[in-house]
C-alpha cells in the first residue's frame, strides 16, 4: 500500500467536510451543474477507496472526480458548500465566499494530486520522446536551458 500524500491527504479531509447521504440538497445541485449523475453519486465511494489508498489509481480518480463535479458550480451550490462547511450559528454559512473558498482550494488540491499522481521518471520519459530531447533531467534544478 502507498504513502498518501499531504495533497491526497488534503484532498479527503476537504471531501469529508461535506455530507455523506448522497441525496443532500449539495450533489443534486452538483449533479445539475455538471451534468454528470454518476460521478457525483459515486464520488463518495471514491473518497473511502482514497483514504485507504487502494487501488493505486483512486487518488487520481477522485482528483478528476473533484475537478469534474466542483469545476464549474453554482451560487446555489457555492451556497450549499458553505452550509455543509460552516457550523449551523456561524454567519458566513447564508452567503457563498465559504463555499468558493473550498471549491477554489478542493481544485487546486486535486490539480496537486493529478499533478504528482505519476513518478518523476514516468512524467519525464515521455517527453523525451515528444520533445526529442537527448537527456531531460537536466531540467530539473538547474534552470530552462542550462545543460550541464
Amino acid at each position: 500500500m502507498q504513502k498518501m500524500s499531504p495533497a491526497v491527504e488534503r484532498l479527503v479531509r476537504l471531501m469529508l467536510l461535506l455530507p455523506s447521504d448522497p441525496r443532500a440538497s449539495l450533489w443534486n445541485s452538483a449533479a445539475d451543474d455538471c451534468g454528470d449523475l454518476p460521478t457525483v453519486v459515486s464520488i463518495r465511494g471514491w473518497v473511502r477507496d482514497t483514504a485507504k489508498m487502494w487501488p493505486d489509481g483512486a487518488p487520481r480518480t477522485l482528483a478528476e472526480m473533484v475537478l469534474t463535479v466542483f469545476g464549474n458550480p453554482s451560487e446555489t451550490t457555492l451556497r450549499l458548500l458553505s452550509q455543509a462547511v460552516v457550523a449551523p450559528n456561524f454567519r458566513a454559512r447564508t452567503g457563498i465566499g465559504v463555499g468558493a473558498a473550498w471549491a477554489a482550494r478542493a481544485r487546486e488540491t486535486a490539480i496537486d494530486v493529478l499533478a504528482e499522481a505519476d513518478s518523476l521518471e514516468e512524467v519525464l520519459e515521455p517527453g523525451e520522446d515528444r520533445l526529442g530531447l537527448e537527456c531531460v533531467p537536466w531540467i530539473i534544478g538547474q534552470g530552462h536551458g542550462a545543460r550541464s
